[in-house]
């Protein structure tokens, strides 16, 4: 019986080829870390590893597949970080589990300022979407819906997918492809709300916005998911 294709042991090969790639995206993740995507080439992540440019097109075809690649890298990495803190939090009330989610982002926005930049400016829609390509990242919206979705039942709020709107019908569709067909449309849109807040108010922090204002980002999130619970608490 021939072996199933999808389940037998990757040849040495293309052990060796895998592994090739994520030396090079690692070493492309660090050439970002140190000067942004902006400037990152082929010719610089080869020079940096000892390798010429037309040997490097055996693994990327473009500075763009590379991109590509260093972005899919980035939110599987940010992805995982949030996942980690929502599972280190699970045994916490719900509001406390929703500040360890966005203040877990935070901390990794922090820690990787470029990354975090190249993940929404270094992509080709087409090639590249964080909330459905990477499972990570649909994790942490998962607990972000769940999350809130706790806060609301405490509070008597949301008892059901109502859908008032065509956003809504958008909304719900959108809580079935994450695995919560049953799930209130107000809750998916203060989960979606959360995450662009989050990053809106990351976003700044990190070109050092609230700098001049003397304001400090940890305190300001922290009010912002303060606010966001409050929402959600709402009958």
């Amino acid at each position: 019986m021939p072996v199933d294709d999808d389940t037998r042991p990757p040849t040495r090969r293309e052990r060796l080829r895998r592994q090739t790639v994520d030396e090079i995206v690692q070493e492309a993740l660090r050439l970002v870390d140190a000067g942004g995507a902006h400037g990152l080439s082929l010719a610089s992540v080869g020079k940096a590893m000892g390798l010429t440019p037309p040997a490097l097109y055996h693994y990327f075809a473009s500075r763009e597949a590379l991109l590509d690649a260093l972005v899919l890298a980035g939110y599987t990495d940010l992805g995982t970080a949030v996942e980690a803190a929502a599972r280190a939090a699970a045994d916490r009330p719900a509001p406390e589990r929703l500040s360890a989610i966005a203040h877990a982002w935070r901390r990794w926005a922090l820690d990787h300022p470029r990354r975090y930049s190249m993940l929404f400016t270094g992509s080709r829609r087409e090639t590249v979407d964080p909330l459905e390509s990477v499972s990570t990242i649909s994790q942490s919206m998962l607990a972000l819906v769940t999350t809130l979705q706790e806060v609301a039942a405490d509070a008597g709020a949301w008892t059901g997918p109502a859908v008032s709107s065509v956003l809504d019908e958008d909304l719900c569709r959108w809580g079935a492809s994450l695995g919560l067909p049953t799930a209130a449309a107000p809750s998916l849109r203060l989960a979606l709300s959360t995450w662009y807040r989050v990053h809106g108010l990351v976003s700044l922090e990190i070109v050092g916005a609230f700098d001049t204002m003397g304001l400090d980002g940890e305190r300001l999130l922290t009010a912002e998911i303060e606010s966001l619970v409050g929402e959600a608490a709402r009958p």
